[in-house]
C-alpha cells in the first residue's frame, strides 16, 4: 500500500496529507499507463525517488506556516516536487513548468482532482518564460530537481527569481565539478552558494543533495538566452 510505504518514511504528515497524496499516486499509475509520465514504474521507487525525495525538498524550501510565497518549479515533469510542496502548503502559490504538453495535461488533471487552488502548470519553455515581463524576476523561490547541467539551470531560474529570493535544486553525488563550473554562470546571473544539504534516499542508497542559493544581484536582461543555447554553449 502507497500510504504505509510513504509513512514508513517519512512520518510527519497529517492523514488529510497523506490521503491527498494517495489520490495523486493513484492518478499518476492510472495516467502513466497511456502517457510515459515517469521512467520510474516500481511503487517502491515511486515512493522514495518521487514521493519522499519531494517532500525533503519541501523541507529545504523553510516555508514558515501561512507563508504567502510564489514559487516556481522548473522542468516539473508529472509535478515533482511541485505538486508535494503545494499539498504541503496551501498558503503559497506554485507554478508548475514543463516544455511536455501531455505532463502539463496531467498536472492539470491532479490539480482539478484534488481541488487544488494554489497551483497552476504552464506549457512553455524556460528560455520563453524568462523573458516574459510578466514572469521575469517574479518569484520567491525557484526550484528544480536534476533536469539541467547546473550552469544551464542557473540561466533558466535565476531570471525568474526575485532579488533576495532563492534558487534551490538538488544534484546526484559527485557534484562538485559541476558546481565548480557554475562559478561564472552564478557570478553572472546574480546567484551566490548559501547552503549544501547532503541526504541519501532509504532503501535505494542514492546520495544526493540539495543546494540553496541567493539571488544577490540583477540579471542581466540578455539573459536567458535563445531555446537551446544555454544547454548547448553554457556560460
Amino acid at each position: 500500500m502507497f500510504k504505509d510505504k510513504l509513512i514508513k518514511y517519512y512520518k510527519n504528515l497529517t492523514p488529510a496529507q497523506l490521503g491527498m497524496l494517495e489520490d495523486y499516486y493513484i492518478l499518476l499509475v492510472e495516467h502513466s499507463k497511456q502517457y510515459n509520465l515517469t521512467a520510474i514504474k516500481e511503487e517502491d521507487e515511486i515512493v522514495v525517488k518521487h514521493y519522499y525525495d519531494s517532500l525533503i525538498f519541501n523541507e529545504a524550501l523553510e516555508l514558515a506556516e501561512g507563508a504567502e510565497l510564489n514559487i516556481l518549479d522548473m522542468g516539473t515533469g508529472a509535478g515533482f516536487p511541485g505538486l508535494v510542496a503545494a499539498i504541503m502548503n496551501k498558503s503559497c502559490h506554485f507554478t508548475l513548468v514543463d516544455s511536455v504538453g501531455k505532463k502539463v495535461n496531467f498536472i492539470k488533471i491532479v490539480v482539478d482532482k484534488l481541488k487544488l487552488t494554489n497551483v497552476i502548470a504552464l506549457h512553455t519553455r524556460s528560455e520563453a518564460l524568462g523573458q516574459d515581463p510578466v514572469y521575469r524576476e517574479s518569484f520567491d523561490i525557484g526550484v528544480a530537481r536534476s533536469v539541467a547541467y547546473l550552469p544551464a539551470l542557473s540561466e533558466y531560474l535565476l531570471p525568474l527569481i526575485k532579488l533576495g529570493g532563492k534558487m534551490i535544486v538538488t544534484k546526484e553525488a559527485p557534484y562538485a565539478e559541476e558546481l565548480s563550473d557554475s562559478t561564472k554562470a552564478l557570478k553572472i546571473l546574480g546567484g551566490k552558494l548559501e547552503n549544501e544539504l547532503a541526504y541519501v534516499l532509504p532503501d535505494h542508497g542514492n546520495n544526493r543533495v540539495l543546494l540553496t542559493f541567493l539571488k544577490d544581484k540583477i540579471t542581466p536582461i540578455e539573459y536567458p538566452r535563445r531555446e537551446g543555447i544555454p544547454t548547448r554553449k553554457p556560460i
